[in-house]
């Protein structure tokens, strides 16, 4: 069964593709409480209803050794891609100790477009 890993160290949210076809990208560094974790991913939140604060949510999850594992903390890392919601302007990741947000900004700023035009 997953769980949440012990606590994450950096959170990096950056928009690919095109501006038809937006996708967000989610990566993010961590602790898990032990050694040999398998399966460490980010696990979106879903909404029926956008957030109010417009930042999309994130589990940083894995699964537990079986067996005997070192009691060592031991750095995970997890990546997420997928389609940008028109409300979300940033992401935050869970753990269990902390949480980490990060902003999400268009790579296709309406500024860039007027200095390509002069």
């Amino acid at each position: 069964m997953s769980e949440l890993v012990r606590e994450i160290v950096e959170v990096n949210a950056s928009i690919d593709g095109d501006e038809e076809n937006p996708l967000l990208v989610v990566e993010a560094e961590g602790f898990a409480p032990t050694a040999g974790w398998a399966n460490v991913r980010l696990d979106p939140h879903v909404y029926i209803t956008p957030p109010d604060d417009g930042v999309q949510d994130f589990d940083l999850v894995g699964d537990r050794p079986s067996g005997d594992a070192a009691e060592v903390l031991s750095e995970v890392e997890a990546a997420w891609e997928g389609p940008l919601e028109y409300w979300c302007i940033g992401v935050r990741v869970h753990a269990v100790d902390n949480l980490i947000e990060d902003e999400v900004y268009e790579p296709w700023d309406e500024d860039d477009d007027a200095s390509e035009a002069a």
